[in-house]
C-alpha cells in the first residue's frame, strides 16, 4: 500500500477533470503573470478560451486526447 501513495496525484483523476485542472491553472498563471510581469501573459488565458471554444464547436478536445495518452492514465483505459 505505501507504494501506491508514491504515485502521481493525477492518476486517480479522469481525463476530463485533469483537463479542467490544467485549463484553470493556465488561466491563473496567465492572469497572475499579466498582473506582475507583463501584459503579454494575457495571451495564455486567451489561448485556453480559444481551446474551450474549439472543443465546444467541434466536440473534440485536444487536451483530453493528450492527457489520455500520458503515463499516469495508460492503465485506466
Amino acid at each position: 500500500m505505501p507504494s501506491e501513495t508514491n504515485n502521481t496525484a493525477l492518476k486517480g483523476m479522469r481525463a476530463l477533470r485533469q483537463a479542467f485542472f490544467v485549463a484553470s491553472a493556465l488561466i491563473i498563471v496567465g492572469l497572475v503573470g499579466a498582473y506582475f510581469v507583463h501584459a503579454y501573459f494575457l495571451a495564455l488565458p486567451a489561448l485556453v478560451a480559444g481551446g474551450l471554444m474549439f472543443s465546444a464547436v467541434v466536440g473534440w478536445c485536444p487536451m483530453i486526447f493528450i492527457l489520455e495518452h500520458m503515463p499516469w492514465n495508460r492503465n485506466s483505459r
